[in-house]
């Protein structure tokens, strides 16, 4: 009874594409993501992220350490067990001796905590107040943990970047009390990363040109004024198969940045995701886009390799990535083929051609 039973459970599995999943489930062991990370040199460059999930393994985050020299955490949300972990991760791989050692970064979204939705940027209430104290707060306490934990394990991991994606507010045409609290908003953040991290990198998402539906087809971003303290510039290469929109978003934003005497600009990158092109809508965001592979690889070899930001007018000055920061972050599950786009990122970085072992094929 048991054996028919579980025959029926089968049949009913191929007949809704259970088999097809089994199959698939079936490839994706077959294909041996850690062997492959260990085989892959570190990038020359650090790579930066969205925030790491907690639920990745210490193999696989050791690699992915190794090869891209960081782990990010969220300022808002970590807490101390995984910040420890991943300090301690950043020191087993410093252990080797690396080239570039490796480091954290936090990721904070200002303004998107305890200031409340409904509020304008020029509120000064309690809401606006309450977030910069948590903000402080959040700040005081991963530095604690940090110290902690680097006591705990004898090592000196350092944070070297503070990534801060502010979406909240958006500029306004003819209104400079709006866009001045804007400003104001933002500089105080920046002034507060700077108090409790002086040595880090502050990048800021969005600082940039971007790709839009505006008569030009291009204009900056609309989440800050101009006018804030100086940062690294920043754009969103968000559509990695347009590679002629990829490289011209990012030749955009390096003449804004000499406009503004800016010398980095930061690339957000998305890998087996993105914007992808629509019909009525222009394009809609993709957390899972499987596009061929080959795009990545493209694009890991000219952000990372000199020969490519040394023809800029063929691709463009890549020289002035002095990091990258991947979005969406390393591992995600909303992601399911992040593994072999990393893979191709890093083997275009390293200019190795081969991606037969990753279901590539070249005709």
């Amino acid at each position: 009874m048991k054996n028919i039973t579980l025959i029926i459970i089968v049949l009913s599995l191929c007949l809704s594409g259970g088999c097809l999943r089994f199959s698939h489930a079936q490839e994706l062991a077959s294909f041996d993501f850690l062997e492959k990370l260990s085989q892959l040199e570190p990038l020359p460059k650090v790579h930066y992220s969205w925030p790491v999930p907690d639920y990745v393994n210490d193999a696989h985050l050791n690699e992915y350490t190794r090869i891209t020299h960081a782990l990010t955490i969220s300022g808002e949300w970590v807490k101390e067990p995984h910040l420890d972990r991943c300090a301690r991760i950043c020191a087993q791989v410093n252990k080797t001796n690396p080239k570039i050692p490796a480091t954290l970064a936090v990721n904070f979204s200002p303004w998107h905590i305890r200031f409340k939705n409904d509020l304008p940027p020029t509120d000064r209430g309690e809401s606006y107040w309450n977030h910069l104290a948590f903000f402080e707060e959040r700040c005081y306490l991963i530095k604690d943990w940090l110290q902690l934990s680097n006591t705990r394990n004898e090592s000196d991991i350092s944070i070297t970047a503070v990534t801060l994606d502010s979406e909240r507010f958006v500029v306004r045409e003819n209104d400079p009390v709006w866009n001045d609290a804007i400003r104001e908003a933002l500089d105080q953040i920046h002034i507060m990363t700077r108090e409790f991290f002086p040595d880090a990198r502050i990048e800021w998402y969005g600082r940039g040109i971007q790709h839009n539906q505006s008569e030009t087809g291009w204009s900056k971003g609309g989440f800050w004024t101009g006018e804030e303290i100086k940062s690294p510039l920043s754009c969103s290469l968000y559509t990695v198969p347009e590679f002629e929109r990829t490289r011209e978003t990012f030749r955009r934003t390096c003449m804004l940045a000499d406009q503004m005497q800016i010398s980095d600009v930061t690339p957000w990158v998305a890998l087996a995701a993105g914007a992808q092109r629509h019909l009525t809508k222009f394009q809609v965001w993709k957390t899972d886009w499987d596009y061929d592979l080959v795009y990545s690889w493209m694009i890991g070899a000219e952000l990372n390799h000199p020969w490519y930001a040394e023809r800029p007018d063929r691709f463009a000055h890549y020289d002035r990535a002095k990091i990258v920061i991947f979005y969406p972050p390393p591992f995600d599950k909303r992601t399911p083929n992040w593994s072999k786009h990393f893979i191709a990122y890093v083997r275009g970085a390293m200019g190795n051609t081969d991606l037969t072992d990753l279901g590539y094929e070249q005709d």
